[in-house]
């Protein structure tokens, strides 16, 4: 049986990996707590999200390739290492030691029968995720990204085509335009910084990779 949505492509989990690290590490009062945090890729263009056991964060091609620039990817692993650490997370995520594995190992069917739907595994609340945004900004930031990421990638999961992909997740996540305010609050609150990580040539090898595997993914369904 295929499972699902499995990424084997080493350096392209390498680049978010290293950007992962260096966010957990960059707040002292949550490295420890964070570390061995890991990405696991997922080859689907649906844009999943979602926090996982053992640390793990699940991140599909579909919501990398909603990135632009390297300081929303930025927020984007950043706001799931909060949900990592977040207790209701946590004992919502307890639920899987019963089952045959982690989503990236579970078949297909599965996961899409409900665990990103209202009242599945990934529910954790909207105000869990809304806080774990909230918290993603600040983490991103301690590790020198430039928070104002997080508001041009909430904006851009507003807008078409990726507002019909985010319904995907819309049931579960907080409202777009309560998600837009809250990042834009956030980032008010903070200095500017010094000297930002704009856009690395890691960065910019994970985009090509991208654009890889969307066009041999075209070539095999022609």
């Amino acid at each position: 049986m295929r499972v699902f949505g499995e990424w084997k492509d080493t350096p392209a989990e390498r680049i978010p990996n290293a950007m992962i690290n260096r966010i957990a590490e960059a707040d002292s009062e949550s490295a420890k707590e964070l570390k061995g945090a890991h990405i696991r890729l997922l080859a689907t263009a649906t844009p999943y999200l979602a926090p996982g056991l053992g640390k793990a964060v699940y991140i599909s091609r579909g919501a990398l390739s909603a990135v632009l620039y390297e300081n929303e990817l930025a927020f984007l692993l950043a706001a799931q290492l909060a949900c990592v650490r977040d207790h209701v997370t946590a004992h919502n995520l307890a639920n899987l030691e019963g089952l045959p594995g982690t989503p990236a190992s579970l078949p297909r069917n599965y996961l899409e029968s409900g665990w990103f739907d209202a009242g599945g595994l990934f529910d954790f609340g909207s105000f869990t995720y809304l806080k774990a945004e909230q918290e993603g900004v600040k983490l991103m930031y301690a590790a020198k990204y430039d928070p104002r990421g997080a508001v041009t990638l909430v904006q851009r999961w507003t807008t078409p085509p990726f507002e019909v992909q985010m319904r995907a997740l819309g049931k579960i996540l907080p409202d777009s335009d309560e998600r837009l305010v809250s990042a834009r609050e956030e980032v008010a609150k903070l200095s500017p910084v010094r000297n930002p990580i704009v856009k690395s040539p890691a960065f910019e090898e994970l985009q090509s990779r991208l654009v890889f595997k969307k066009a041999k993914t075209r070539k095999k369904s022609i």
